[in-house]
């Protein structure tokens, strides 16, 4: 797996024309693979506010090569300064469900988190009910370290894995 990093002009492509942008012969994306527009939107917003760190704020598309498409993506919720830790936030398409590209993708945005900036750690939040993707954490070695109420999400455990 790889991750591809958008431009701000793919990433307002992304926005207007969907999975559209990133086809190509040899590349399939399906529209649930790219981050939500709201996201996008947001990583936008974050990248013209904060140019120097843009691409932290740009989303990390999952480049599966032997699948032929990008399977799902990932990003940072927050700036690569945050005291508090890290978020991260990752999704795979419905159709590469169940064949570990999710921990792939995490434990990759893991290392980069940890290499760009000086976190103490990066967490990521779960609805309890979300079975797979707290084994996704678990796999990756997080663990839980409490519980919140997300406005969108309801009840979420706040999931960490501290700097090593």
């Amino acid at each position: 797996m790889q991750l591809i990093v958008p431009t701000l002009a793919e990433l307002r492509a992304s926005i207007t024309n969907g999975a559209a942008v990133w086809r190509s012969p040899g590349r399939d994306c399906d529209d649930d693979a790219l981050p939500p527009v709201p996201v996008m939107q947001r990583s936008v917003d974050f990248m013209l506010a904060h140019p120097a760190t843009a691409s932290w704020f740009a989303p990390r598309l999952f480049w599966v090569e032997a699948a032929g498409a990008i399977v799902g993506s990932g990003g940072f919720k927050n700036a690569m300064d945050d005291i508090l830790g890290v978020e991260i936030g990752y999704g795979i398409a419905a159709r590469h469900q169940r064949q570990g590209y999710a921990t792939t993708g995490l434990r990759l945005m893991v290392a980069e988190a940890f290499t760009l900036s000086a976190t103490p750690h990066v967490f990521a939040t779960v609805r309890p009910d979300n079975l797979a993707s707290q084994r996704v954490l678990a796999k990756c070695g997080f663990i839980r370290e409490g519980e919140a109420l997300d406005p969108d999400d309801g009840l979420v455990w706040r999931m960490v894995l501290p700097r090593r």
